[in-house]
C-alpha cells in the first residue's frame, strides 16, 4: 500500500498501527459500505474469533481475509501461515484448512507474502478431491518458489499496493524503473505484466 507517512520514521508499534489503518482506509475507498476490522500481529485464537464473527455478520455476503505476511516466516509446504502465540514469544502455524473452516464461503483471500503460492496449492488440494464447487477467490503475491521483491523505492507490500491503489502503483513502478523513458512504452511486460496478481477462483 502507498503510505502517507514513512513507517521507518516512527516507533514499531506506531508504524504497525499506521499500516493497518492505511490498508483499512484504502479498502474502504473500494467498498465504503463494508465493515473492516484490522487485527495487528494476531494470535491464532484472535484470528479464529475474528473469522467466526465476520462470517456471522456477513451471513451470505463475501468476507475478505487479507494476510500481510511481511516479517514472518514463509508459509510451510502444507500451506500454513504464521501467527503469534498468546505471549508473543514464538510463531504458531495456522493451517489453511482451519482458516477455511472458520471463514466459510463466499470469501476472498489476499496473501501478500513470499511463497504465497504454497497457500494456494494447499487450498486447492484441500478442495479438489471433494469435487465440490467453492465460492472462494484467492489472490497470491507470488508463486510457491518465489520471494517478494525488495526495492527501497517501493513499498514492502507491492502486491497490496497494486490491489488497493493500482493506478498510483502502476505509475510509480513505471517511472521508478524508467521503462517509459527507455522507449519500451507503457505496454512493456516489465511495466504492466508484473503488476497483475495470481488469481485463482475455487
Amino acid at each position: 500500500m502507498i503510505l502517507v507517512a514513512d513507517p521507518f520514521s516512527m516507533a514499531p508499534q506506531k508504524a504497525l498501527e499506521s499500516i493497518g489503518k492505511t490498508l483499512s482506509v484504502q479498502y474502504e475507498r473500494w467498498q465504503p459500505r463494508a465493515r473492516y476490522k484490522v487485527q495487528l500481529d494476531p494470535t491464532v485464537e484472535e484470528v479464529k474469533k475474528l473469522c467466526s464473527t465476520c462470517r456471522k455478520y456477513a451471513k451470505t455476503e463475501r468476507v475478505l481475509f487479507h494476510y500481510n505476511g511481511h516479517g514472518v516466516p514463509k508459509p510451510t509446504a502444507s500451506g500454513e501461515i504464521w501467527l503469534f502465540n498468546k505471549s508473543y514469544t514464538q510463531y504458531i502455524p495456522l493451517p489453511i484448512s482451519d482458516l477455511d473452516s472458520w471463514l466459510k464461503t463466499p470469501s476472498i483471500y489476499v496473501f501478500d507474502c513470499s511463497a504465497a503460492g504454497m497457500i494456494v496449492n494447499a487450498f486447492t488440494e484441500l478442495h479438489d478431491p471433494s469435487g465440490l464447487t467453492r465460492d472462494c477467490i484467492l489472490l497470491a503475491a507470488c508463486e510457491s518458489h518465489e520471494t517478494l521483491p525488495q526495492r527501497a523505492e517501493f513499498p514492502a507490500d507491492v502486491f497490496t499496493s497494486c490491489l488497493t491503489t493500482p493506478i498510483k502503483m502502476a505509475l510509480r513502478w513505471l517511472f521508478e524503473l524508467g521503462c517509459y523513458s527507455s522507449g519500451r512504452g507503457m505496454s512493456s511486460p516489465c511495466c504492466i505484466w508484473c503488476l497483475f496478481p495470481i488469481l485463482i477462483i475455487v
